[in-house]
């Protein structure tokens, strides 16, 4: 080979890496950046989790990482998203064990019963942008989504987001990313009164292919030897709605998990003249009582260390000192209609 030959190679070869180089440049830039304020937390992590936690906004709203490390000295993240659904947790769960392998993982069982996979495409990709593609990933995309969905926007998403050059801010070239590891601090309140319910149990729910998900999810995770907890978060239900919830403690029973209600609990936990933002989600006032209740739960009846005093945390503390001294003592508004 003449060096004219070889010369011609390498500015081929440098040609195409730059070309990839700029291509995976301009995604992060174009990419819309929820997903990667909320996750990026979560990869940056060095140590295992202790603790993940799953579901819906409902989960969101309802656990503070960030209390659990200060109570308790447990790591955790929150993957809660908005209208998730059970199949999108499944596979948010098995995307998530790529990358650590924690004692105990919770879900949220407000979507028990549900029929679709996934509640819209903005959910999903809000689950699922910020984890690279993998094989999981696309075993994911091709299970949940149909083949008439955009299934190519989950696996690349420069194909969905290229042309929000036009609406790029400044935000959208920095780096930085939420410290809450997932989770959301509401600060609006609604005045409600804690209803009572019938309890009776919709066996229909029981059936659904969000539940066959549900089972698929705890089966698997019990073969590794992660504990499971299902949760409930208080909300103000109607009988129907409740009744299939209600349903979870079948599955829960069949699986032998734990099943904590805080809509109909006998003790409640918190105050929905002043906890709740809305029927189905806490505030941060809510979130404080249901993570601290939650926290003393999870130390009690797991094998859960406390890491307080390991220099290798020394992010938590930082970052649970800022918690407190942007949200402590804060005063909430009465959310308006």
């Amino acid at each position: 080979m003449n060096s004219k030959s070889l010369k011609a190679i390498v500015q081929v070869v440098a040609g195409g890496l730059l070309l990839v180089l700029m291509v995976l440049y301009s995604s992060k830039i174009l990419e819309r950046k929820d997903a990667y304020v909320k996750y990026e937390g979560f990869f940056r992590e060095k140590n295992d989790y202790d603790v993940l936690f799953f579901g819906s906004s409902n989960m969101q709203l309802m656990v503070n990482p960030l209390q659990l490390w200060g109570e308790c000295g447990i790591t955790s993240y929150n993957f809660g998203n908005t209208s998730e659904r059970l199949p999108v947790t499944y596979w948010t769960i098995k995307n998530a064990l790529n990358y650590t392998t924690p004692k105990v993982v919770v879900i949220e069982v407000s979507q028990y019963g549900q029929s679709e996979k996934y509640k819209d495409m903005y959910s999903v990709h809000l689950a699922w942008d910020r984890f690279p593609l993998s094989l999981t990933k696309i075993k994911a995309v091709y299970d949940v989504l149909s083949p008439s969905d955009p299934r190519h926007e989950l696996l690349f998403d420069i194909i969905i987001y290229h042309d929000r050059w036009k609406e790029l801010t400044e935000e959208d070239f920095s780096t930085d990313y939420s410290k809450l590891r997932g989770y959301a601090a509401n600060l609006e309140y609604t005045a409600f009164e804690r209803p009572e319910y019938e309890y009776r149990i919709d066996e229909a729910a029981t059936q659904t292919e969000g539940v066959m998900y549900l089972e698929k999810t705890v089966e698997e995770l019990q073969e590794k030897g992660i504990q499971v907890v299902f949760v409930h978060s208080p909300e103000v239900n109607t009988e129907e709605k409740q009744a299939r919830i209600n349903a979870a403690s079948v599955t829960a029973q069949k699986y032998n998990v734990p099943f904590i209600d805080f809509t109909v609990m006998e003790d409640c936990v918190v105050d929905y003249s002043i906890d709740l933002s809305d029927t189905d989600h806490a505030n941060v006032k809510g979130a404080a009582k249901l993570t601290h209740y939650l926290g003393e739960y999870l130390v009690n009846n797991y094998d859960l260390k406390s890491h307080a005093g390991d220099n290798s945390y020394d992010d938590w503390n930082a970052s649970y000192e800022q918690f407190k001294a942007q949200y402590d003592g804060v005063v909430l508004k009465e959310k308006k209609e």
